[in-house]
């Protein structure tokens, strides 16, 4: 027995560095014949541990392009494959799928003009019907439940958002309460589909302080509960996610700021059923992570001034925004990804500065680093862990790292570059400062991937991820080809 206790114990010391050395293997790769230049391609994940890939091809200028969706299982083999009808004007912006259905949305060149297409996960039929959504000129956000759409919309000439909800079986969409003031905005659209609920998590502020409130809709688009969340004194919330579950199970997961509402200086839980948080507050120098992103001096620096400022009564000297990822359900809670970023301005110099308070586009976002937090049911943090991502930038603000938590309890934040898939396994608290990174591999061990374009990756099932992209590849005793790839990334 002391021996056994003994292996034990040792095995629970080196899990973590065992699965850390663990390199992700490509057990499968598929490649369909579409090139940059006459092509466009998207992945999508199923919920049955399969893929939706939706290509649209067009091989002349004179001849109307194809629109198909192809389905294919856990180890790429096709299952399916459908023709869409639509004309060449027409593209995808935004999809969801609730079984047995997956629903997607064409835009057409008229903004408000669109084609929504009702797919059968099953057996690949399609019906399809084109609507005119009036002052509807993009689309944010699109759920589904129980076959009625939910979607967050807007315009080119009103800042506010809409909620809209579309009966399909009428034409007429209905604007639903949600924003009122102009400095309100959406923070996050979740739909429960085992309690038959959409909860909005909207923001309120006057630029001042900020609170958040939730509502809830039945399938129907009926408001069945409506609550404000107060902020406690010299806090302000910033931005949530919401948890599924019954009334008073519900949680809210999100960051708080002070007088600077651009900027996060921490993290806070509350039940959403408490009109006023009572929940915990997580500060930045309250997670054990946060600041790996710099050198172990930089970082012992910084928390000791940080420190000492808060200790003075004056705030934070650093400052972060942050882009929160939906959060993710697991079996002993939840888990809430974010990126940290700072908008790039062209040019540069004092003049330069000077202007930066004015609203100015920025022409990219860059990223210091990614962070996972660990959260129980009841919204204790139990861990935080790090991605540094020093050389990632984004021409829009979207979101750069995907994130998935596997079966065995790991976290795993992983991008696209080019010919390589960067990565990071997380082990609860637990920070690896190693770079890590794979090569994608070829259909043939003596072929050579000369470039690829347009890299993506997606999450997939377990602990799978897709990624896909474009590539150029050479072959020793024949002609290169260019092919839209897949590759199975397996953790």
């Amino acid at each position: 027995m002391p021996y056994l206790r003994l292996l034990l114990f040792c095995f629970a010391v080196l899990a973590p560095a065992l699965l850390w050395a663990q390199e992700p293997r490509q057990p499968v790769r598929l490649e369909l014949p579409y090139d940059y230049e006459t092509s466009h391609v998207e992945v999508m994940a199923l919920p049955d541990s399969s893929l939706l890939v939706y290509s649209r091809k067009s091989d002349t200028w004179a001849k109307s392009p194809d629109f198909v969706l192809e389905k294919y299982d856990a180890k790429l083999e096709p299952v399916w494959k459908s023709k869409l009808d639509l004309k060449s004007e027409y593209e995808l912006v935004r999809h969801y799928t609730e079984a047995p259905y997956t629903y997607l949305i064409f835009q057409a060149a008229k903004p408000t003009l669109y084609t929504f297409v009702r797919l059968h996960m099953g057996n690949g039929s399609i019906s399809q019907s084109e609507i005119e959504l009036d002052k509807v000129e993009y689309i944010y956000e699109f759920n589904v439940l129980r076959g009625n759409h939910f979607l967050i919309t807007g315009n080119s000439y009103d800042t506010k958002p809409n909620l809209l909800y579309l009966n399909p079986a009428k034409p007429q969409p209905t604007i639903l309460p949600a924003l009122y003031g102009e400095e309100s905005s959406f923070s996050d659209l979740h739909t429960d589909h085992v309690h038959g609920r959409v909860d909005v998590v909207l923001v309120e502020t006057n630029r001042r302080i900020s609170r958040l409130q939730v509502k809830s809709f039945d399938q129907n688009g009926q408001l069945q509960h409506n609550y404000f969340i107060l902020q406690p004194q010299a806090r302000s919330l910033l931005n949530a996610e919401i948890t599924p579950g019954d009334t008073l199970s519900r949680m809210l997961i999100g960051t708080y700021g002070a007088r600077d509402l651009r900027y996060v200086q921490g993290f806070f839980t509350s039940p959403v059923a408490f009109k006023i948080v009572e929940g915990e507050f997580y500060s930045l120098l309250d997670l054990q992570n946060f600041f790996k992103y710099m050198k172990p001096r930089r970082e012992e620096r910084t928390r000791k001034r940080e420190l000492a400022r808060i200790a003075e009564g004056r705030e934070p000297l650093q400052r972060y925004r942050m882009l929160l990822h939906d959060l993710i359900e697991t079996r002993n809670g939840y888990v809430l990804a974010a990126e940290i970023y700072f908008p790039q301005y062209r040019g540069g110099g004092a003049l330069d500065n000077r202007v930066r308070g004015l609203d100015r586009e920025p022409q990219a976002y860059k990223r210091t680093h990614a962070i996972a937090l660990g959260f129980d049911t009841d919204g204790v943090l139990l861990w935080d862990n790090a991605f540094p991502l020093p050389d990632v930038v984004t021409s829009t603000l979207v979101h750069a790292v995907e994130v998935a938590a596997l079966p065995d309890g790991r976290v795993v934040m992983a991008y696209p570059d080019r010919e390589k898939i960067f990565y990071r396994q997380m082990v609860h608290n637990q920070f690896n400062a190693e770079e890590t990174s794979i090569e994608l591999l070829p259909y043939e061990k003596e072929e050579k991937i000369l470039s690829t374009e347009l890299p993506g990756l997606i999450r997939w099932y377990g602990a799978h991820f897709a990624a896909f992209g474009y590539q150029r590849i050479r072959v020793p005793h024949g002609p290169n080809r260019t092919v839209f790839y897949i590759n199975k990334i397996t953790f």
